[in-house]
């Protein structure tokens, strides 16, 4: 432990010790630079000794206590020793620039400090009130918003002098984040966070707001998750988000720790928005509504009856992540619409992720099925199991197929090769049906789809043919590529396709090869449009089914050159696009796709209580 005579030694030799600046920060006057070193070595409390030195930024454990009688000469001393501290003194320092005091040998410490922006939040559209208890925590979430919800005016309310310095010296550049007390208030919703919670790492705030603007609404709360994506209040613990989806918009018998959003000035019940996720653990939905908090679960729970068809649990596991991020996959989009279908029957549907599949829960799971993505899932014990191969077929084998109690794939010709039931990809018809747009009414040419890391197969075509595409998808700017868009909203997808003169699509060669016919098909034949793809083995059994013989497909340039400009000779009509349309609504639905599956394990239900018995 450093005495306090040679602590005060170490902080006078200092450059790290300012003592106009600490005269300041303190309120007192000194006759002499050892003076003020001494006052600050006896009580250092809540102050600083110089601008770009803030104890409770590097020790905010207080750590220094055990070794020094204050944390300038602890500091000093450890420097001394060789021992670099383990982070920067202060926010605005960049610690991989070396020690402070070597750079403040040749610059001023102002240097390093933006110049203060003035604050624009007057137009701020809600107020974010960020916790303080834990000074660090609240610096991630001052840039966390900043970087996130430019629209919002972000608070910082302390009491604490040293708390407010850090949070000041971070808002310097931050327009839109006030550092300041609880009387502030400008009339706008405030969302206000615990101090326990970390920033998700995905936009959750839009979504939150939103639920303010739906009638008789006066607060919102998130979904609070685990660090596994699991449900971690209010109801159905353990469980996946999806489990709860159908209580979006739910009044919440009582409020639950995490954020919540209200309306300024309001009185009343949250009701949960289970489009916002957060993460939070250790939640409590308190102690006196206990029963409110069980029947909510048992709404969540509850399913529709069928005649004639059991209530079975699935779950639908897929390799999309469960992030956000994993919601911009085709694989969520089919398996979400699967589930609906699903529920349809009467089913209880969750979906699982690869984050999620270990989930102690699941061994309340009767049925899981297995959408094959990149990896292999092994079957689930004691639930039936059912595998359906809808991509990377090459990577499934037959050992793999007989592990699961009923075998599916989105193609006749590689189901017949390796034992499996043919059950082709599909679309979703309470969206993608008949009159979903006015043709000929948008883009001339469209194609919706991302690079995947290299040039699509049919916009190089077309590009050759020198044909314009409308290109909506990520990553084509590095093949010189100008995109309409990043994405399309799903629910905006029916209208894109009918209202387009041709909507281009192609396959990887392999599932081309293999005959997987990609749902895009399905989608566009549905809403009427005119589809031009490339060859897949048993494509035209298919489109055959469905009266659609005629469809025409692309295999090179000079087939795009001829075919996706107008007049568009090679499609049958408007009325009979329509009728074909019918057809594919009729007999490639979701809905279709969903009663074979329960079929499936229904029989095989039945088998298995037939086998016990005997």
């Amino acid at each position: 432990m450093l005495s306090r005579d040679d602590a005060t030694a170490l902080v006078a030799g200092s450059r790290l010790f300012d003592e106009r600046w600490y005269a300041a920060v303190s309120g007192q006057s000194f006759d002499s630079r050892g003076e003020a070193a001494a006052s600050w070595v006896t009580a250092p409390g809540d102050g600083s000794p110089h601008p770009l030195f803030e104890p409770l930024w590097l020790y905010p454990g207080g750590a220094w206590r055990r070794h020094a009688p204050d944390p300038l000469s602890y500091y000093v001393s450890q420097a001394a020793a060789g021992v670099r501290p383990p982070r920067a003194p202060h926010p605005r320092y960049d610690h991989e620039l070396g020690p402070l005091e070597d750079w403040l040998v040749d610059h001023d410490p102002h240097d390093l400090l933006p110049a203060p922006l003035p604050r624009a939040v007057d137009e701020a559209t809600a107020e974010v009130r960020v916790p303080t208890d834990d000074v660090r925590r609240a610096v991630r979430w001052l840039r966390h918003l900043h970087r996130t919800a430019p629209e919002v005016r972000v608070v910082a309310l302390t009491d604490r002098t040293d708390v407010r310095r850090i949070l000041d010296a971070v808002a310097l550049d931050q327009p839109r984040v006030v550092v300041g007390d609880w009387s502030m208030s400008w009339g706008t919703p405030v969302v206000s966070i615990d101090p326990d919670l970390e920033p998700p790492r995905w936009r959750w705030l839009p979504p939150l707001l939103a639920a303010l603007d739906r009638p008789g609404v006066v607060a919102a709360q998130p979904v609070l998750l685990d660090e596994s994506f699991l449900v971690a209040a209010p109801v159905l613990r353990g469980h996946p988000v999806s489990a709860i989806e159908a209580l979006d918009g739910v009044v919440l018998p009582d409020r639950f720790a995490g954020i919540e959003a209200r309306l300024p000035h309001t009185d009343g019940s949250s009701v949960l928005v289970t489009s916002s996720w957060a993460v939070g653990v250790g939640v409590d939905v308190g102690s006196t509504s206990q029963e409110a908090w069980a029947a909510l679960e048992r709404r969540a729970r509850t399913v529709e009856v069928i005649e004639g068809a059991p209530s079975l649990r699935w779950s639908i596991d897929i390799a999309a992540g469960a992030a956000p991020i994993g919601r911009r996959w085709g694989d969520w989009h089919f398996a979400s619409s699967l589930a609906a279908a699903l529920r349809r029957l009467g089913q209880w549907v969750e979906i699982d992720h690869p984050e999620t599949r270990g989930r102690a829960t699941r061994a309340e799971t009767d049925v899981v099925l297995t959408l094959r993505g990149l990896e292999r899932v092994p079957p689930a014990p004691g639930a039936v199991n059912l595998l359906w191969v809808i991509s990377h077929p090459e990577d499934v084998t037959t050992e793999e197929l007989a592990g699961f109690d009923s075998a599916f794939a989105a193609s006749t010709t590689w189901a017949a090769r390796h034992g499996a039931t043919p059950l082709l990809q599909c679309t979703d018809a309470t969206r993608f049906r008949p009159g979903a747009g006015a043709t000929d009414s948008g883009a001339g040419v469209l194609f919706v789809g991302n690079a995947r890391g290299g040039m699509r197969p049919v916009v190089a075509a077309a590009r050759e043919a020198g044909i314009g595409v409308t290109v909506i998808g990520t990553g084509w700017a590095d093949h010189g590529v100008a995109s309409a868009s990043d994405r399309i909203a799903n629910e905006d997808l029916p209208a894109a396709y009918a209202s387009a003169g041709v909507v281009l699509n192609d396959h990887h060669a392999d599932m081309a090869a293999e005959g997987f016919v990609s749902n895009r098909v399905f989608d566009v034949l549905a809403v009427g449009g005119r589809l031009l793809t490339d060859p897949v083995a048993g494509l035209s059994d298919v489109l055959a089914e469905v009266g659609a013989s005629s469809q025409p497909t692309w295999q090179g340039a000079d087939d795009l050159a001829g075919l996706a400009r107008p007049p568009y000779d090679a499609w049958p009509d408007e009325h009979e696009r329509r009728t074909v349309a019918e057809r594919v609504v009729a007999a490639h639905s979701f809905d279709a796709r969903a009663a074979t599956l329960l079929d499936a394990t229904v029989t095989h239900l039945a088998s298995a209580r037939s086998r016990s018995s005997t």
